[in-house]
C-alpha cells in the first residue's frame, strides 16, 4: 500500500509517498517558502495542487498526467493539533473539516495552513480518502494529573486551557522502535528527547505517554532554536504592563526572537557549538541553559516513571549534536546513564538504532532516526484496513 503523506507548515509544505510494508519513499520533496517572494509557491492551494500533478493525481498544468506515478491508496496528513477530540487517526469528512477550524487558535502558526490543504485536495475531488494524523494523539493517555493546570475548572472546560503535548508521532515511533529493539519487558521505562528547531522531551510506559514537556502550544518546556520554553508566567504580563509591548509583541519575542536565537542570536546548533569551541562566551551560555533544562526534565521524568531502562536521542539535534549527547549525559551517571564517547563520536545506525551506551551503563542510552512520514502512513493505512 502507498500513502502520499503531507507535512504542511506555515510556510512550507513536505511530502512523501511511502510504500508501507517496506518503508520505503518512492518520492519526496518540499515546497519551500510558500506566499513569499521568490518562493516555490504563492499559496498552500498552488503548492497541493503541484504535488497532486506530481503524483498523478491530477493532469499537469498544459501537459498529460505521468504514466509512472505510484498508485495510492490515500493521501495522509500531519496536523499539529488535534486537541481531545481526536485520540486516533480520522478519516476527513465535511464535519471533520468544520470542527479543524475550533482547533485553529491553539496552533495558530500550523493547524490552518495544514487545514486548508486538506480543504483544497478535498474541493478539487481527488479520489482517495485523506487521513488526519495528529501531534497530540499520543498524549490522549495523559493523566489530569499530568495535563491539567492549577486554574479553576471553569477556565480549563470553557477554553481549553490544558496541557495537549506536540511531536507525539515521532515520540511514538521511536519509543516503540527503542523498546522493541531492545526486548524491554514491562514496565518498559522510556523517556525520549526530541531536539530539533522544535524540541520536547516525553516519558513513556510499555510506550504509552505519561508526561511531556510541551502544553497548552509547542512554547512551553525544553529551550528551543527560537521559543524560550518555561519561564515564569508573570513575565508576559510584566513586559506588556511595564515595557509596554503588546500581546502579539509578547507572542513573537517568546516564539520567534527567544530562545537559542534570544541567547546568542544564532538558531543552528552546528553554529552555536561552532562559536562555543571557539571560545564565544555567549553561545557557551546559551548551550549550558539548553542543556540545563534538558537534565531538569530527565530527572523529574526519571522520578515519576520509578526509574528508567532507556533514554533516546532523535530529530536533527539529538540524532547529529555528539557533543549536545555528551553534554547532556556526562553529570547523569549516577542515574545509571553513561556512553561510551567512542561510540557516541561515531555512532552505526543499524535499522534507524544506534546503542551509545558504556559497558557499565544500567540505563540505554539510544540514538534513534525518528520517521514521522512513515508513522503517519503506517497508522493511516490501519485505519484505512479497518473501513
Amino acid at each position: 500500500m502507498n500513502i502520499l503523506v503531507f507535512n504542511v507548515g506555515s510556510t512550507t509544505l513536505k511530502y512523501a509517498c511511502v510504500e508501507v510494508s517496506t518503508g520505503e519513499r518512492l518520492y519526496e520533496g518540499l515546497v519551500d517558502r510558500i506566499g513569499q517572494v521568490g518562493g516555490d509557491a504563492p499559496d498552500h492551494l498552488s503548492a497541493a495542487r503541484c504535488v497532486l500533478e506530481q503524483a498523478g493525481l491530477l493532469p499537469s498544468t498544459g501537459k498529460t498526467a505521468p504514466s509512472d506515478a505510484p498508485k495510492l491508496s490515500a493521501i495522509a496528513h500531519r496536523i499539529v493539533q488535534g486537541g481531545d477530540s481526536y485520540p486516533t487517526p480520522t478519516i476527513v469528512n465535511a464535519d471533520v473539516l468544520e470542527h479543524l477550524k475550533a482547533l485553529d487558535s491553539l496552533a495558530p502558526l500550523h493547524n490552518p495552513s495544514a487545514r486548508s490543504v486538506v480543504a483544497a485536495i478535498d474541493s478539487l475531488g481527488v479520489p482517495l480518502p485523506q487521513v488526519l494524523v495528529f501531534d497530540t494523539a499520543y498524549f490522549s493517555t495523559l493523566q489530569p494529573s499530568a495535563y491539567r493546570y492549577a486554574i479553576p475548572e471553569s477556565i480549563y472546560n470553557a477554553h481549553g486551557i490544558r496541557k495537549y503535548g506536540f511531536h507525539g508521532t515521532s515520540h511514538r515511533f521511536v519509543t516503540r522502535l527503542a523498546i522493541e529493539r531492545l526486548g524491554l519487558k514491562s514496565p518498559a521505562r522510556v523517556i525520549s528527547l526530541h531536539l530539533g528547531g522544535g524540541a520536547s522531551a516525553t516519558a513513556s510506559i510499555d510506550g504509552v505517554a505519561v508526561d511531556t514537556s510541551m502544553g497548552m502550544t509547542p512554547l512551553e518546556g525544553l529551550v528551543m532554536a527560537t521559543r524560550c520554553g518555561d519561564m515564569d508566567p508573570s513575565v508576559p504580563l510584566h513586559l506588556i504592563r511595564s515595557a509596554g509591548m503588546s500581546a502579539d509583541d509578547v507572542d513573537r519575542l517568546l516564539n520567534k526572537e527567544s530562545g537559542l536565537v534570544g541567547l546568542c542570536g544564532e538558531a543552528d546548533m552546528r553554529a552555536i557549538l561552532s562559536r562555543r569551541e571557539a571560545g564565544d562566551s555567549a553561545a557557551h551560555l546559551a548551550i549550558e541553559i539548553y542543556v540545563r533544562r534538558i537534565q531538569k526534565t530527565i530527572g523529574s521524568y526519571l522520578a515519576i516513571l520509578g526509574g528508567l531502562d532507556a533514554l533516546i536521542f532523535t530529530a536533527g539535534v539529538g540524532e547529529h549534536a555528539v557533543k549536545i549527547r555528551e553534554l547532556v549525559t556526562t553529570p547523569l551517571s549516577h542515574l545509571g546513564i553513561t556512553i561510551d564517547p567512542s561510540v557516541n563520536e561515531s555512532p552505526e545506525l543499524i535499522d534507524s538504532v544506534a546503542d551509545i551506551s558504556h559497558r557499565s551503563a544500567t540505563v540505554r542510552t539510544l540514538i534513534v532516526a525518528t520517521n514521522e512520514e512513515l508513522a503517519i502512513a503506517r497508522e493511516s493505512a490501519q485505519l484505512i484496513a479497518q473501513e
